[in-house]
């Protein structure tokens, strides 16, 4: 887990996205290393791998349709609960969505945008319930990488933290 999430998270800093590669070579790692620890009942142990994963992206989708978060983010956070378990990798999601929030605050906070990025938060709202049209909350021709947090980087910190058992 801690390889799949350095390296996401090199990605997500250097490029601004996680390559499909990386995730599908955490995907069948996760999936080799549930059947070798699952000694004897391999196919329930994978069946239970796959299930977690498909009802974690499904949950999570609508975040990136709404372009809340990039779909690399949510194929890892997949991984995650994959791997660690429903308890284990959403408590690591819940821990890096707070680091995401620190980091994300600290970088409105230093290039003073925090009130112009709250209207904007509130009017796409407005917008999305009075039209109920979906439209992208983030273009990156629009916005610029200037307000993007590397969310596979608080996502490893989630997951660092989630090793202390705080």
């Amino acid at each position: 887990m801690l390889a799949l999430l350095l390296g996401g998270a090199y990605y997500d800093v250097r490029e601004h996205r996680i390559p499909n590669w990386w995730i599908l070579a955490g995907f069948f790692c996760g999936m080799a290393l549930t059947a070798v620890l699952a000694e004897g009942r391999a196919g329930p142990a994978v069946g239970g791998y796959l299930l977690r994963i498909i009802l974690c992206v499904a949950v999570l989708f609508p975040l990136f349709v709404l372009r809340m978060t990039g779909a690399g983010d949510i194929k890892l956070m997949g991984l995650m609960v994959g791997l660690l378990g429903v308890g284990g990798g959403l408590r690591a999601i819940v821990y890096g969505c707070f680091a995401g929030a620190v980091l994300g605050l600290v970088k409105l906070l230093a290039q003073r945008i925090l009130w112009q990025r709250l209207c904007y938060l509130f009017v796409y709202f407005r917008r999305l319930f009075r039209t109920k049209e979906i439209v992208p909350y983030y273009r990156a021709e629009r916005d610029g990488y200037g307000v993007v947090v590397p969310f596979a980087l608080c996502l490893l910190a989630g997951y660092l933290v989630s090793l202390i058992r705080i």
